[in-house]
């Protein structure tokens, strides 16, 4: 067994070595006193003697006072107060406190007013935050939401035509086969338990590729179950991103009864026909948009089930061919006009959102005869009881003649 003389740097020679064993080094009493002494070690505290000394200008300034200099003196003389008013001083309109106003002296002019010619003219800024305009920008919010889901409802590349049937379809489907396979989607929709509203978009996309391409070949049932399903598919995938978790294309194959990869290929042929625009708000989105406030004059559980009855009447409307021509928002006031009417609200003749009652009264008349007609429209009597047992509610339409009056 070979052992390894213990290395010492120059200096070292006087101090004890330590031994090695296996489990490492063994100091074997060995003086560390010596070794630090050995190295110049300082072993006590420090004193002040040993502290970096600060240069002789430093010490010179005033710790007392902050003289930072003259300039920089001049610099806080030159700011101008701010003129707070008192607590408790009350605005004599309004029982509230009112906005602190501050009135503040600016260099020059940010006007286009004759002081700004002049370089030495001191301007005043007046800034106030009246409480009426801190109430108001919820509503403010609300009107831009609203503009913009005008514009979008209202794009021609997100709308279907109005006369598909007779025209691109070359009157191969009629208005009872449409009706018939957004029965299917919406069963199969509340099969897999979708995203609320995804039968809005997908109907939608199914009007619109219908406007652009025809349905041909033999098995034109197949091909309108699997686009109906694909197009179930793709829209709750886009308004909802649990639904991977609920459905696969395996599951759409199944019920259309087709394969995995003509899933897919529908469904690309689907988003190309669209334009890949996929974001168009629904009657869905503006039922949500017009009743997200207390109606006119309307309690809170009441303006719940007016919102609830609007949403599933407007889910009817998509079974009517005729309400292809009314814009999403028409249709959603439309639902909201009705449903006040079946629960005999208050606020019945009350605008919504710039509709009133005339706006939309064919829209109304339309959804109002799919009610008076169940067995001629299919899905009208599967959806009416799909909401009676999800809401527990029941209704019925009031005589044709409050839906006439106005007043």
């Amino acid at each position: 067994m070979c052992s390894i003389a213990p290395f010492l740097p120059p200096g070292f020679a006087d101090v004890p070595a330590a031994t090695w064993c296996r489990h490492g080094y063994v100091d074997d009493d060995a003086d560390i006193g010596a070794l630090l002494r050995g190295i110049d070690a300082v072993v006590r505290q420090p004193k002040p003697s040993d502290l970096p000394k600060p240069s002789m200008d430093f010490l010179a300034q005033s710790r007392r006072h902050g003289d930072h200099g003259a300039n920089f003196r001049a610099m806080l003389i030159g700011i101008h107060s701010i003129r707070v008013p008192p607590p408790g001083l009350m605005d004599a309109q309004d029982a509230t406190p009112t906005t602190p106003v501050a009135v503040l002296e600016a260099p020059r002019s940010y006007g286009d007013d004759d002081d700004a010619a002049k370089g030495d003219t001191i301007a005043t800024i007046k800034t106030t935050l009246p409480k009426k305009k801190q109430r108001d920008c919820g509503a403010e919010y609300d009107a831009d939401i609203d503009a913009a889901f005008r514009v979008m409802e209202t794009d021609p590349m997100e709308r279907p035509s109005t006369d598909y049937l007779s025209h691109a379809q070359a009157g191969a489907m009629m208005m009872t086969d449409r009706a018939e396979l957004i029965k299917k989607m919406h069963r199969f929709s509340r099969h897999y338990d979708l995203a609320p509203g995804a039968l809005h978009p997908a109907v939608s996309y199914v009007d619109r590729f219908l406007s652009v391409k025809k349905i041909t070949g033999g098995d034109r049932h197949g091909k309108l179950l699997l686009l109906g399903a694909t197009a179930v598919f793709a829209a709750a995938k886009y308004e909802d991103r649990a639904t991977s978790w609920r459905i696969n294309a395996d599951d759409v194959a199944l019920y259309a009864g087709t394969t995995r990869s003509e899933v897919l290929d529908a469904e690309r042929e689907l988003v190309a026909a669209l334009g890949y625009r996929l974001s168009g708000p629904t009657a869905y989105t503006f039922v949500d948009h017009f009743m997200r406030h207390h109606g006119h004059g309307d309690s809170h559980s009441q303006t719940l089930l007016i919102k609830s009855l609007a949403h599933h009447l407007a889910d009817m409307a998509l079974l009517d061919y005729r309400c292809v021509a009314f814009l999403p928002s028409a249709v959603a006031a439309a639902a909201i006009f009705l449903a006040r009417l079946v629960l005999g609200c208050c606020s019945t003749t009350a605008p919504v959102a710039g509709y009133v009652p005339e706006d939309v009264s064919e829209c109304m008349e339309a959804i109002y005869e799919m009610h008076e007609n169940l067995p001629v429209w299919p899905g009208c009597a599967e959806m009416m009881a799909d909401f009676e047992l999800t809401t527990r509610l029941t209704y019925s339409m009031p005589h044709y003649s409050a839906l006439t009056c106005r007043k």
